[in-house]
């Protein structure tokens, strides 16, 4: 008897097992695939704090594309979603990437069920918006680094293709904390009493993820979602890399492919972002650095100046940044193991999109039963000021409502006056800059905007191209659950998910309330104070649509001034190696032996790394002899490494040599590309001596 009870538990047991790792049945198709989408690495700005000053100098680890497609079996309809390490959607990337897609696939990936959000890192090269704002620090519109995403990112959509097989989801969420604090959290504070008391943070914290495994119950991948803003690079850091997103992605996918480089993985794991706007990983809060005492509450500000109020994280101690990433995103890791190995939830039901664009700045809706109109496009005083991650210039400050700087009213009228209707518009806002006024030599700021909504069975994903807010964040997916629920298109247990900034960019989206007080985010919602308001009702009718099975019109093109727009970064003219060297020499070479723990550093005569973007390849390789063979054991893109451009045709190596390196002979390979006089661009290699590790 005691056999019998025996070898039903084991039984049990292994059905058990078997249905946790989704051996019961497969629901989906589903592809995965990963892209190198680095553009150039050195003497461009870099996109996010809006830094003229923060000039790239390096590379980190590289930005990657992570592109899942998901099939209906029965019916063959599919979506496209891909978390790409980038500051935020871009519309000349979308175009690029979409023209590709279809020279390859005809009709079968398109605008409408294709969504590109952005993790948001403020460590990627900048210059790859169409938009004349978001080009003034970059110094024009930088071709190059387009072409780079754009091609990355259709290359993960390729291998994700590629890869298409019977396969299941699951979806499990959970609570991560230490991650993320409101940096805003006066402006929260306006939202109604009520409406706060029905959240026990003024931050998301939870953490929502999608499990991929194949026919045989494998992972094969999976996408997460949490809200915080990926500064733990600070503004002062030149080294391109994803920030804490784009590390947390590597250091599980690491775990998940073991004996590959960096960009070989086939298991993959993307750390996407959520309603963010008011999130930041400096979870110790805002401090004045000359007194230690914390900031001004409402307007972060110490003595009444901005300049010294940083928000303290895990690297405020060293000032070490990188140190700082790791923790963010090994919290990060932490959580979204926990959820994969807990993710029994099966995701069921049809795949669906509905998707439009919208002319913003001349939308009308009712609201109350009064007719409202967003406003052209605007900039208010405080969007200038920064934030606690990052102060801005001049004299401004956060939660200024006031229009009595004379010096920048003279300013910003001699750039564009704004019209009446505009600034009555935008109250409380004091405009500095009336972007949506500015159509010289283009557009500043966008006014078509693309609004677009996946369902993944009983997941809705709200792809938003702005910076959502906490508060802003929540009463999307509570309207669009609502519509749903009461639809019977998701039951009780549905979730909704905000995914941005994705697709292109609109700067911010605050509550009205958050508005009011006219913070870094309210100065920086450009449409006015009824702008949430707008896309709440843009997500409802396409829900309703998504319900009712309704056509959804497309919409106008926004225009493109790819062809058209500047770029007013110098040229390189020609490299010109250090004295008595050539391209490729070593300068500073390896010591004979090191130990587990040490770092080294070397140094080759290099070409500017604007010569040649190495898509899908590497700076440099550390090697390891392996019987007669060199073998490629580390890369650029690896945590450990670190690639310098010095300047002066001299690039710089680093190796932090970890204590899971296996003991052994090493070298170093370095390739670059140098520009002669004329324009053509030539191959550089070198390699340093031989060393041992023990």
């Amino acid at each position: 008897m005691l056999k019998i009870w025996i070898c039903m538990l084991l039984v049990i047991t292994q059905l058990n097992q078997i249905l946790v790792r989704g051996q019961s049945a497969t629901n989906y198709n589903v592809g995965i695939g990963i892209a190198d989408i680095t553009g150039t690495v050195a003497g461009v700005n870099m996109m996010g704090y809006a830094m003229p000053e923060q000039v790239a100098a390096g590379l980190h680890i590289r930005q990657r594309s992570r592109a899942f497609i998901i099939v209906d079996p029965s019916t063959s309809k599919r979506v496209v979603f891909v978390s790409a390490d980038l500051a935020m959607g871009s519309l000349a990337v979308r175009r690029a990437t979409l023209e590709r897609l279809k020279e390859t696939f005809g009709d079968l990936y398109n605008e409408e069920n294709v969504a590109i959000s952005g993790t948001h890192t403020h460590a990627g090269p900048a210059g790859y918006l169409q938009y004349a704002l978001y080009q003034i620090t970059s110094f024009g519109y930088i071709k190059e680094n387009t072409e780079a995403i754009s091609t990355g990112i259709y290359n993960s959509i390729v291998k994700a293709h590629n890869s298409i097989q019977p396969g299941s989801i699951f979806v499990s969420s959970g609570e991560l904390l230490g991650a993320n604090i409101n940096r805003s959290p006066f402006s929260y504070e306006q939202n109604p009493e009520g409406e706060r008391a029905q959240y026990k943070d003024n931050v998301d914290k939870e953490m929502i993820l999608l499990k991929f495994t194949n026919a045989k119950g494998d992972v094969i991948g999976s996408i997460n979602w949490f809200p915080v803003h990926p500064v733990s690079m600070m503004n002062n850091n030149t080294l391109v890399s994803g920030d804490n997103k784009g590390t947390a992605s590597y250091f599980l996918e690491r775990e998940y492919n073991n004996g590959t480089l960096p960009g070989e993985e086939t298991i993959v794991h993307a750390f996407a972002n959520s309603n963010l706007g008011d999130t930041s990983p400096n979870i110790f809060g805002p401090y004045c650095a000359d007194t230690g005492l914390p900031c001004e509450y409402k307007t972060s500000t110490c003595n009444g100046k901005k300049e010294t109020c940083f928000g303290r994280g895990y690297g405020y101690l060293t000032g070490d940044d990188i140190y700082a990433t790791r923790k963010i995103a090994e919290l990060h890791v932490s959580k979204a193991k926990e959820l994969i190995d807990t993710a029994t939830t099966p995701v069921t039901g049809s795949i669906d999109f509905k998707f439009t664009k919208v002319d913003l700045e001349n939308y009308n809706f009712t609201l109350n039963g009064n007719d409202i109109s967003l406003c052209k496009a605007a900039l208010g005083y405080s969007m200038i000021a920064g934030t606690t991650d990052g102060p801005g210039g001049f004299n401004f400050v956060q939660g200024d409502n006031s229009t009595g700087n004379p010096f920048w009213k003279i300013t910003t009228g001699v750039i564009k006056q704004p019209t009446k209707e505009t600034i009555e518009c935008q109250r409380p806002k004091p405009i500095v800059l009336a972007t949506g006024e500015m159509t010289s030599p283009y557009d500043y700021t966008p006014s078509i905007v693309e609004i677009q909504l996946l369902r993944i069975g009983n997941i809705i994903i709200c792809v938003v191209p702005a910076e959502f807010t906490t508060m802003s964040g929540r009463r999307l997916t509570k309207t669009v659950k609502n519509v749903l629920v009461k639809k019977g298109i998701i039951d009780e247990n549905g979730i909704v998910i905000v995914s941005g900034p994705s697709n292109s960019y609109t700067h911010y989206v605050t509550t009205p309330e958050e508005y009011s007080v006219q913070r870094y985010e309210g100065g920086s919602t450009i449409y006015g104070p009824n702008t949430l308001n707008a896309y709440l009702q843009l997500y409802t009718d396409l829900s309703v649509a998504l319900a009712d099975n309704l056509v959804v019109p497309i919409g106008f093109d926004a225009p493109d001034f790819t062809d058209k727009a500047l770029n007013f970064l110098p040229p390189i003219i020609v490299d010109i190696p250090t004295l008595f060297k050539k391209f490729g020499d070593v300068i500073k070479d390896v010591n004979e032996k090191y130990i587990r723990g040490e770092t080294i550093e070397v140094e080759f005569v290099g070409g500017h790394p604007k010569n040649y973007v190495q898509l899908e390849s590497s700076f440099f390789y550390v090697q390891r002899l392996e019987g007669n063979r060199w073998i490629n054991f580390k890369n650029d893109g690896d945590w450990n490494t670190k690639f310098k451009w010095l300047g002066n045709s001299v690039v710089r190596i680093i190796w932090e040599i970890t204590d899971d390196v296996q003991a052994g002979t090493y070298r170093i390979l370095y390739q670059g590309y140098h520009k002669l006089l004329g324009g053509k661009i030539v191959p550089e290699s070198g390699i340093t001596s031989i060393f041992t590790v023990s």
